[in-house]
């Protein structure tokens, strides 16, 4: 009996550990951005950029899903190995890099010196469903800070959903990577497109080789 009590056991311990489930880890698709020729390097000054801010339920770790306005859901077993706000940011420091219309392109340090404050918030990362339409949305927006003056020289919000043909996880995933590239695709055009003849009607735009209008210390 005690023979048999033992090798029951052991069965049931053997069979929940064969039950144990872990997460299935993702990261946005999000690949380096190509060179873009045709802008004047360094007209712009230097620029650091902040990580990007965004809700915590949004980016705990769990990839999130809605079913209507106000109620949201989450994968258990589905999570983002990289914090995607921690991408994207990255993805718009390369794209600054390669759009080469500021002299210099980093990622923000408390106290170093730096002619603009580039800043944002990933408002929405999530899987939306209404009735049998399943779709990707993102939203960022973004603005930019000039130094000297304390004031915003840009700003702004773009948002893009995608139809999520994969009715899976990773077809969820691939979907938001998607729209993560087309949104901040066009807070960099945006930027590229306005600021230099903004910056330029009020006397703020730096001539190529020279160190910025001004440079002074980021504050916390």
């Amino acid at each position: 009996m005690k023979r048999f009590t033992a090798a029951l056991m052991g069965a049931l311990v053997l069979a929940g550990c064969g039950s144990v489930r872990y997460p299935t880890t993702y990261v946005l698709n999000l690949p380096p951005a190509a060179p873009q020729p045709g802008h004047s390097p360094g007209g712009l000054g230097a620029v650091a950029i902040r990580e990007l801010r965004c809700p915590e339920f949004l980016c705990e770790g769990r990839i999130v899903y809605r079913n209507g306005p106000v109620e949201v859901g989450f994968y258990q077993y589905h999570r983002w190995a990289m914090n995607p706000r921690e991408a994207i940011t990255q993805y718009l420091e390369d794209g600054l890099r390669a759009q080469s219309i500021f002299r210099s392109v980093g990622a923000y340090e408390r106290g170093s010196e730096t002619a603009y404050v580039l800043s944002g918030t990933l408002e929405r990362l999530e899987e939306v469903d209404v009735g049998r339409n399943v779709r990707a949305v993102c939203t960022i927006s973004a603005h930019l800070l000039d130094t000297g003056t304390r004031s915003v020289v840009w700003s702004h919000t773009a948002s893009e959903s995608i139809v999520v043909e994969k009715r899976n996880v990773g077809g969820v995933v691939s979907s938001l990577s998607a729209a993560s590239r087309i949104v901040a695709d066009r807070l960099l055009r945006s930027m590229a497109e306005e600021l230099p003849a903004m910056l330029a009607e009020t006397g703020r735009i730096s001539s190529p080789g020279e160190k910025g209008a001004h440079t002074v210390p980021i504050q916390p």
